[in-house]
């Protein structure tokens, strides 16, 4: 249950980047937002691991180049974001995140990529989508 409270708090956060960074990018400019906000998250990050770190950050010259992967798709997350919200809306833009992230979370657990166990693509999940898709129209009508 304390994971799920987290992701849920986890959720409310990320629905408070977009505006914030639309903000910072009308003062700054869009790409120079992305910038500034990664590199407070990065130094947030490295406080972080030198107070309570357990890991190795040196052992980054170990592991595959696609596991770098997330830091770039992160960045793509927050810039278009930035750039959807203050255009389409918080809701309409965080609902089509979501949306997004729920059809790559389909086909990553149909193929079982990452090391993931499969897990077929049925009726029941292809109806969920579609509600969320339906979702999406409701909430982007102006």
């Amino acid at each position: 249950m304390l994971y799920i409270a987290l992701v849920v708090f986890a959720g409310c956060v990320v629905a408070l980047q977009p505006p914030i960074n639309a903000a910072l990018g009308r003062t700054v400019g869009l790409l120079e937002s992305g910038l500034i906000s990664f590199a407070v998250g990065t130094l947030s990050l490295a406080v972080a691991v030198l107070l309570t770190g357990r890991g190795s950050v040196l052992r980054v010259a170990e592991i595959p180049a696609w596991q770098l992967a997330g830091g770039v798709l992160g960045a793509f997350m927050v810039v278009t974001t930035t750039m959807a919200a203050p255009r389409i809306g918080v809701l309409s833009t965080l609902v089509a995140m979501i949306f997004g992230n729920l059809v790559m979370g389909a086909i990553i657990d149909h193929k079982g990529w990452f090391g993931l166990t499969a897990i077929p693509f049925d009726w029941r999940r292809m109806l969920g989508l579609a509600l969320v898709l339906a979702g999406i129209a409701l909430v982007a009508r102006r």
